[in-house]
């Protein structure tokens, strides 16, 4: 199946081009029109005491308000209590004049005397306090520069919520700045040539694109989790570069041994690609076991996961022979020459003619040397 498919994509290549592309757009395109389904209390319910939780929620009796909390503490030693209640005092005077704020209490002092306490109720609905807490942790700010003698934080539900979402956006974020040039970089010294450094790159960015956009799909069946995006970007890298060099590498090699490219195609199907689909339902499958678990945030991660590398393999087997066919040995262009020397020396001291008889992919014929790849085996003798 792995070589048909590379056959046709390889003497098809721009229909196989603009197939991928098509697909990629539309996966894309559709899984932001039908958003995204989060995850919420009632996916993570868990057990006996999930499932009272969910009671509690259902019913309705506790409808009790966001509460956030500014804490006063040394930043070393003892507290000094009057500079903590004169601090507590501004912070009240502070935060009760910021919109979205219901009720600022009492401060509230530690037993032992090492932390001073002042709670803040917030109005309006609960679940989106995270959302809506950014101007309290302004003026909480200000307080702490205005008392530099102590160490003024802000504590509690919304605040935890809201770092916890700029952290996996940071993270996300910072994947994207640092994967993309280190990936860069490796392929080029795999490779020696910018054009057969980026293929992989491509595949991967392509992979990575449409299983974000199925993902959105698939979170209406299984909710998805904060850091499912994250993992799709990682896992679909990892798996789309490691996938398609193990295929530009077979490709080039037949093609230093003077194979055509789409004989080389071939043969890089018939042996990496069938490798590829070994290796990703290798994966699926071992994915898969995170569903045992029936936690909502495994689920979305084994959902990203097995979508990513379903989207990768599929890639391989179609679009990237499809790209090697037309590039041709134009994919060794342009050449960075100290590290292009060294990928050669590796390349034909590992596809020397010495290496065993194979059989020609265009002809089924038995393949003698390298420099005569579809020559008689064994040789002729002359009159």
């Amino acid at each position: 199946m792995t070589v048909r498919m590379a056959r046709w994509s390889a003497e098809h290549p721009w229909r196989a081009i603009a197939l991928w592309v098509v697909f990629v757009a539309v996966c894309f395109v559709g899984g932001n029109a039908a958003g995204t389904r989060e995850a919420t209390a009632q996916d993570d319910a868990i057990g006996e005491a999930g499932q009272a939780y969910v009671m509690i929620e259902d019913g309705k009796f506790a409808d009790e308000p966001a509460v956030d909390n500014v804490l006063i503490t040394a930043p070393s030693g003892r507290l000094d209590q009057a500079k903590a209640q004169a601090a507590a005092k501004d912070a009240a005077t502070r935060l009760g004049t910021v919109a979205g704020v219901a009720k600022v209490g009492e401060p509230i002092p530690a037993t032992d005397g090492t932390a001073l306490l002042v709670p803040i109720t917030m109005s309006g609905d609960p679940d989106t306090a995270s959302d809506r807490v950014e101007p309290l942790r302004a003026a909480t700010a200000e307080v702490q520069k205005a008392h530099p003698d102590l160490r003024i934080e802000q504590v509690g539900g919304p605040s935890i919520n809201k770092a916890l979402d700029d952290t996996l956006g940071d993270d996300f974020q910072k994947a994207e700045i640092l994967s993309l040039p280190v990936t860069l970089f490796i392929l080029i010294i795999a490779f020696g040539a910018l054009i057969a450094a980026g293929v992989p790159l491509l595949l991967a960015l392509s992979s990575v694109a449409a299983a974000m956009g199925l993902s959105t799909l698939a979170s209406h069946l299984v909710p998805m989790g904060d850091a499912t995006s994250s993992v799709i970007l990682l896992i679909g890298m990892a798996v789309g570069v490691d996938y398609s060099l193990f295929y530009v590498r077979r490709e080039r090699e037949e093609r230093a041994k003077g194979r055509g490219h789409v004989d080389a195609v071939e043969i890089a199907a018939e042996t990496s690609g069938h490798a590829v689909v070994v290796s990703g339902f290798a994966v699926i499958i071992s994915m898969a076991g995170l569903f045992l678990a029936g936690d909502s945030t495994f689920s979305s991660l084994a959902t990203g996961s097995i979508l990513v590398v379903a989207v990768a393999v599929l890639g391989s087997l179609t679009v990237l022979p499809a790209i090697l066919a037309k590039l041709g040995r134009w994919v060794d262009r342009p050449r960075v020459p100290l590290i292009w020397r060294l990928t050669a020396n590796r390349g034909e001291s590992a596809s020397g003619a010495g290496s065993s008889p194979r059989r020609c992919a265009a002809r089924r014929s038995p393949c003698w040397s390298a420099s005569s790849p579809c020559s008689p085996w064994p040789p002729r003798r002359s009159a």
